[in-house]
C-alpha cells in the first residue's frame, strides 16, 4: 500500500469516486487500472486492492506532463441480488 502524508494533492473527483466505491456493499475490491502508455509509476499501482488499502489517486509522483491517468474500477462479485 502506498502511504501519503498529505491529502492536498488529491483530485476531488478521484477522491469522491473512491469513497463511493468503498461505501458500496456490493463492491468487494477496488481495482486500479491505467492505460499502457501511463508512466511506470502509475503502471506499478495497477492491481486489485482490499477496499481499505487502496492507494490514493492521482499518483503524486506521476511523471506524465498532463498528470496521472490511473483510475478506479469496482470489483463486483454479485451483479444481481
Amino acid at each position: 500500500m502506498v502511504e501519503r502524508q498529505k491529502d492536498s494533492w488529491e483530485n476531488p473527483t478521484a477522491f469522491l469516486a473512491l469513497k463511493q466505491l468503498q461505501s458500496n456493499p456490493r463492491v468487494k475490491y477496488i481495482v486500479i487500472a491505467a492505460p499502457n502508455d501511463a508512466c511506470h509509476l502509475c503502471l506499478s499501482l495497477v492491481g486489485t486492492y482490499p477496499k481499505d488499502q487502496v492507494p490514493r489517486l492521482p499518483y503524486e509522483s506521476c511523471s506524465l506532463p498532463h498528470g496521472c491517468r490511473a483510475f478506479y474500477m469496482p470489483f463486483i462479485e454479485e451483479v444481481y441480488p
